[in-house]
């Protein structure tokens, strides 16, 4: 059984990429953008496909921009844009079979505290047993050691673990660190999966999936 569940926040657990997209968006206007010249969908398949970072390198380049000042703005704005975001749909049932058949599930993100009030606005923070944040200072996924971290302190059965993300660096992460990855991909934007053991547009089906795994 897979029940012992780690789980990104952007974009897997909250629907955060529309306020993300906004709030570059924003800082591209604040430096002098002008908004017709902006594709918000390609911002959105560079984070998606990539990274924020990736988006902040590319744009920064493209728009002759200065990278930090791109960088700071853009996390300004998004601490204020991702305040009314909301989980998606079927989330809290994956949460509630790990906890209900005796497994823990456990928050990876590059996000600060923000992510564990989002969490608790939403109601899903007890279902958490454990979180690497902002805080922690560790490399980013791909690289496992935030995984490695959270394993190790509770005692998880890597049999029995999976990696829960939206990217396929989500997936990479989970098997560097020896664990499934499961792929989120509600609007089917990824193209390079990295393997994923099971791949679902919808929370639903991974609850589904993961019944029957038992």
């Amino acid at each position: 059984m897979i029940n012992y569940l780690f789980w990104d926040f952007d974009g897997t657990v909250m629907d955060t990429y529309p306020a993300m997209v906004a709030a570059f968006k924003q800082a591209l206007m604040d430096l002098g953008i002008d908004d017709v010249e902006i594709d918000e969908h390609d911002i959105y398949k560079i984070m998606r496909q990539h990274s924020v970072g990736a988006a902040l390198d590319k744009f920064s380049a493209f728009y002759r921009l200065s990278h930090d000042s791109l960088a700071k703005l853009n996390g300004k704005y998004q601490t204020m844009n991702v305040t009314d975001s909301k989980p998606f749909a079927g989330v809290e049932g994956v949460l509630k079979f790990a906890v209900e058949n005796g497994g823990k599930n456990f928050l990876l993100t590059h996000r600060d505290d923000q992510s564990k009030e989002l969490l608790a606005e939403s109601g899903l923070l007890e279902y958490f047993s454990d979180f690497v944040t902002s805080a922690n200072d560790f490399p980013r996924k791909p690289k496992p050691d935030s995984l490695n971290y959270l394993i190790e302190k509770n005692n998880v059965s890597r049999n029995h673990a999976a990696m829960i993300g939206d990217r396929s660096l989500d997936i990479e992460a989970g098997h560097n660190a020896n664990i499934e990855g499961y792929l989120f991909d509600p609007d089917r934007t990824i193209v390079t999966t990295g393997s994923t053991e099971y791949r679902t547009p919808s929370m639903t089906e991974l609850r589904d999936y993961l019944i029957t795994r038992k």
